[in-house]
């Protein structure tokens, strides 16, 4: 008898368990029930995400967002609302994992460290670390770092991956990458360091982008992918259906060619090879 109340009990535990997994929502079902997208995106980090002289949030990362919301539209049949909401380097794992956001597109790199507490989408942009230095600078490497004050912004693997390249530098972890320019035009740091894309937008929002150099080879590998929350797959495979059709229709050419093509301030030296999805894998950090 004491054995069979045991066994009945271990199956009603694993019949609780699995009723509680059924009836768990998924972020995309939420999504669906109330009509609000909480999309979270940087406003520091063009052309990946920032605000205009509008006031109006617009970028590569926010173009994608728009087409996640485009299919979650049709999925649930009615009109689905994107609100976007600020996030930074710091907060933006924090805002995924306490609900303040269904997703973060916002220059994540997907490493194996970070997936012990997010999921990621797959990579939908492939970058490297590289150093923003005045014109003339004689900083030409993170070898030229030793006793220099550079630039990052908290909570970032730029930040991670400065102190390993370049241990003697006095890094500045600042809030956001607009005050780590801003350190750098007021000559209170001597670089700024992260993803070269990144850089790039710094430089072209200066009021003369010439007085700015982007310096040294790439030091790291930056998969970007989205930070959703974990064990929800029905949601990671929604999202990473739409990078799917973006890439295959042709829609994911179109939005780097806005935001990286040759005519725009954004220009990349070889944009042939990131006009793609790159290939799939998060870094062991």
């Amino acid at each position: 008898m004491k054995r069979l109340t045991s066994t009945v009990f271990v199956l009603l535990a694993a019949q609780m368990v699995l009723g509680a997994a059924a009836s768990a929502a998924s972020i995309r079902d939420d999504i669906c029930s109330k009509g609000v997208f909480n999309a979270g995106v940087k406003y520091d980090s063009p052309p990946f995400g920032f605000v205009d002289e509008n006031g109006d949030v617009g970028g590569f990362d926010v173009d994608l967002v728009k087409e996640i919301g485009k299919d979650l539209t049709a999925f649930c049949k009615k009109p689905i609302k994107i609100v976007y909401k600020q996030v930074t380097s710091k907060n933006r794992i924090e805002f995924v994992q306490n609900g303040t956001v269904d997703i973060a597109a916002a220059t994540a790199t997907a490493t194996y460290g970070r997936m012990d507490t997010v999921d990621f989408s797959n990579t939908y942009f492939l970058d490297g670390q590289r150093l923003l230095v005045p014109a003339g600078s004689p900083i030409k490497s993170t070898r030229d770092l030793a006793g220099k004050r550079v630039a990052t912004a908290q909570g970032s693997t730029s930040e991670v991956n400065l102190k390993a390249a370049a241990p003697k530098a006095n890094v500045i972890s600042l809030q956001q990458y607009t005050d780590a320019f801003t350190a750098l035009q007021q000559g209170r740091v001597d670089a700024v360091s992260t993803d070269s894309t990144i850089l790039l937008g710094l430089k072209a929002s200066a009021p003369d982008p010439s007085k700015f150099a982007i310096v040294g080879p790439f030091f790291s590998s930056e998969p970007y992918g989205m930070i959703l929350k974990q064990n929800d797959s029905t949601w990671r495979n929604f999202v990473n259906e739409t990078l799917s059709r973006v890439s295959a229709d042709g829609t994911y050419r179109k939005v780097f060619a806005k935001w990286f093509g040759p005519k725009t301030k954004y220009s990349l030296p070889d944009p042939k090879k990131l006009q793609e999805i790159p290939p799939q894998f998060p870094v062991r950090r």
